[in-house]
């Protein structure tokens, strides 16, 4: 810009300067030519006043003339009669310009080239008072300004184009530079700098501009730190999401993807940009979301078996105009799982409280008929334990949702020494009945801080089941011992033990290995599942090993926490 600049500026002036030169050539020109006319003028004014004078011959005046200027005498006809420049013969003159004027005012002149002599030349005529005229000329190239004219207007061109080179040159850098520093600005900028700014003149103008510049780069620093704020926390809660979220422009590019969307389809790399039908898994949501209005809910099988729940809405710009789609992906897996479980557990509660209310009703209807005194007491017995039997389903069901709702955790002193002694004298007279000896064993003393109901029903109900499951003359095994910072709790029995496969779930509610043997022992398919859920509730693990005909190992880590 600065060279375009300096080369305007200097074109301009080297026009400028060749119109004035060329203006005070012809101006210099025409006064010469003015002047020469003068001198020709008063030429035949001396050369009239002598002839009028001394009543000389005109030819004889004429050619003693002076040399410098060419003399012709012409008659009244128009016909050269004498010329000094030696040539005899002419054309007739008459209607030349001099001296059609000389006729008419007594005197003319004209600048013409000189049919004769081929060259430029300045005439000026009079009318002599015998009707002949009186011409004198000279050559106009005569007129030439002389080599130190030419030699002071070269010096002065030059001193001008290079004061004028100068002074484009600082014209030049005094506007250049302040856009040069705001184009290094603005590079910077858009390359994230946003805290550059540009120094401000004391020139109104440029003053002006800069201050306007800096405000501009103030306003765009405030935009893009608001823009970026709200991209963070835009980001922020798209990765802190558990549902899947992408969406894409009116050209099918994706322009968001959120991490969890790209866990649940295995999507690896940056997808940002591409096209939304040339990823599989996107493709297909798609196709799905272009023939179903309302939301779609689907599994997918990689790289996990997932139930989702799709969801679409359009995205809108300005002047309401549609942008783009943004599609949400719900993970429904957990709800199904409970759903599932909810039905099965309804389904298994009305199963379980249906057999004893069938037992207790169908006896109780029967007991109206019987006059037999030993029948009436069998039935009644038999009402009495399917009573005691609903009556521990339903205990355990109280138990258990008790726990799963109870959102305040205890924090009583437990001394698991005791607690557990004191549920092994409770259930010593039941092992002794079956001739299982049940031993206890503790290595240290040991504190916790938790729920002491819940920590006396874990107990009881893994001995019990222990007793329960074990043959005769069999043994169950109790062990408290310390273990890093962790209650390490074992209980182990020589019974019946658990085939592999059912292992798995024998936590599950109302799950049973022999649904025969465990009803026949006045199981409720709960205990288990209230253990799980008490462990859970202390930050515990529980484990399980089993072997069938050799007995069942659970060995339970519970956190020793101090009091809060």
């Amino acid at each position: 810009m600065s060279r375009r600049i300096i080369t305007t500026f200097l074109a301009s002036i080297i026009v400028a300067m060749f119109f004035l030169t060329s203006a005070f050539l012809i101006i210099s020109n025409l006064q010469k030519l003015e002047l020469v006319s003068d001198k020709l003028e008063t030429n035949n004014e001396v050369l009239m006043n002598y002839m009028e004078a001394t009543d000389i011959d005109p030819i004889i005046l004429l050619r003693s003339a002076n040399k410098s200027f060419r003399m012709t005498l012409i008659d009244e006809r128009g016909n050269v009669i004498f010329d000094s420049s030696g040539k005899e013969t002419f054309e007739n003159h008459l209607l030349r310009k001099e001296i059609v004027d000389a006729f008419s005012y007594g005197t003319g002149s004209d600048v013409r080239v000189s049919e004769s002599l081929g060259i430029q030349m300045v005439y000026f005529a009079n009318l002599l008072p015998d009707g002949r005229y009186i011409r004198s000329s000279m050559e106009s190239g005569s007129l030439d300004l002389g080599n130190q004219f030419t030699k002071y207007m070269a010096v002065a061109f030059v001193l001008v184009i290079g004061l004028a080179y100068f002074l484009a040159q600082r014209i030049s850098n005094y506007l250049v530079e302040p856009i040069n520093e705001m184009t290094f600005a603005t590079e910077r900028i858009a390359n994230g700098e946003y805290t550059r700014r540009v120094s401000v003149r004391r020139d109104a103008e440029l003053g002006k501009l800069g201050i306007n510049f800096n405000n501009m780069a103030a306003r765009l620093e405030s935009t893009f730190l608001e823009n970026q704020d709200k991209q963070n926390r835009l980001e922020a809660i798209l990765k802190s999401m558990n549902s899947g979220v992408f969406a894409y422009d009116n050209q099918d590019q994706i322009i968001m993807i959120n991490p969890f969307c790209k866990e649940l389809f295995g999507i690896y790399g940056d997808v940002i940009g591409k096209n939304i039908y040339d990823i599989k898994e996107l493709r297909d949501l798609i196709f799905m979301l272009e023939t179903e209005k309302d939301a779609v809910e689907v599994r997918i099988e990689k790289p996990i078996r997932k139930d989702i729940r799709i969801k679409s809405a359009e995205i809108y710009g300005d002047r309401v105009l549609r942008v783009g789609t943004v599609v949400v992906l719900e993970d429904i897996t957990d709800l199904k799982k409970l759903e599932k479980m909810r039905s099965q557990f309804v389904a298994n509660v009305s199963h379980e409280l249906k057999t004893p209310l069938t037992s207790i009703k169908g006896f109780s209807e029967t007991l109206k008929f019987v006059k037999d005194d030993e029948t009436r007491n069998k039935f009644l017995d038999i009402i009495n334990d399917e009573s005691e039997r609903l009556t521990r389903l339903i205990n355990d069901i109280l138990t258990l949702s008790t726990i799963e709702q109870t959102k305040t955790i205890k924090h009583e002193e437990i001394d698991v020494a005791k607690e557990t002694e004191t549920v092994y004298h409770l259930l010593l007279p039941k092992a002794e009945a079956k001739n299982i000896t049940l031993k206890l064993t503790q290595t240290e003393p040991i504190m916790l801080y938790g729920d002491r109901d819940n920590y006396k029903q874990l107990i009881l109900n893994l001995v019990d089941n222990a007793i329960k499951y074990t043959k005769e003359s069999g043994e169950v095994r109790i062990l408290l011992d310390k273990q890093g910072n962790s209650l390490k709790l074992v209980i182990e029995d020589t019974g019946v033990g658990i085939p592999e496969k059912h292992v798995s779930r024998i936590f599950e509610r109302f799950y049973r290995v022999d649904k025969a043997r465990d009803r026949a022992m006045g199981g409720t398919g709960l205990g288990l599942a209230i253990v799980k859920h008490i462990v859970l509730s202390m930050d515990g693990t529980i484990e399980v090993e089993s072997e069938v005909g050799k007995g069942t190992r659970f060995t339970i880590f519970i956190p020793i926490k101090n009091d809060l």
